[in-house]
């Protein structure tokens, strides 16, 4: 990562990622609410957009630009603390549509995983799993499979718009720090 907090382009796509900025919040709204319902209309988008980066570090967005600006965004939330074994969610992830099955959302997934680790280790943590939910009318559960190697673990019936799925990808465990005296 270097000192803007970005991480390098890879040959596998023409988009760079980065930890976002305040400035980028009115993109995200706009990109989140072509995806998703629950950030419409646009001035109720913006206002969660807003609340979830100001929960930092706790909640995180990143995106991913190239030439024409932000083309999509990834959000991820660490769960139950801030504990030596850190727990995940992939919570939100939009790619303007026009850029979708490009490979921006796999580049974009891949690159800020990578940074979100890079977090946690310097403060002495790990990445013990990741959780992702989506709807069963989704598509998605092929591409969580692939690039996060999520598998199902459960269903929620008649959840946002109908079955929602538990994925979880874990990775190696590493004992839990002692308690301080």
């Amino acid at each position: 990562m270097d000192s803007t907090g970005s991480l390098p382009m890879t040959p596998e796509s023409s988009v760079s990622v980065r930890v976002a900025t305040r400035e980028d919040l009115a993109v995200i709204a706009e990109i989140g609410s072509e995806a998703f319902s629950g950030l419409r209309p646009g001035e109720q988008g913006q206002a969660w957009v807003k609340a979830t980066f100001a929960s930092a570090p706790r909640m995180e967005y990143w995106v991913a630009e190239d030439s024409s600006g932000i083309v999509g965004y990834v959000l991820w939330t660490e769960k139950g603390g801030f504990r030596s074994n850190a727990v995940i969610e992939l919570e939100q992830i939009a790619v303007r549509r026009e850029r979708r099955g490009r490979g921006v959302g796999r580049q974009l997934v891949r690159t800020s995983l990578e940074g979100v680790e890079e977090r946690l280790a310097r403060r002495g943590s790990a990445l013990k799993l990741i959780e992702v939910t989506t709807g069963s009318e989704q598509h998605a559960r092929e591409f969580y499979r692939d690039v996060l190697g999520a598998e199902v673990v459960a269903e929620i019936p008649d959840y946002f718009r109908g079955t929602e799925y538990v994925m979880i990808a874990r990775r190696p465990k590493r004992p839990e720090r002692p308690p301080s005296p």
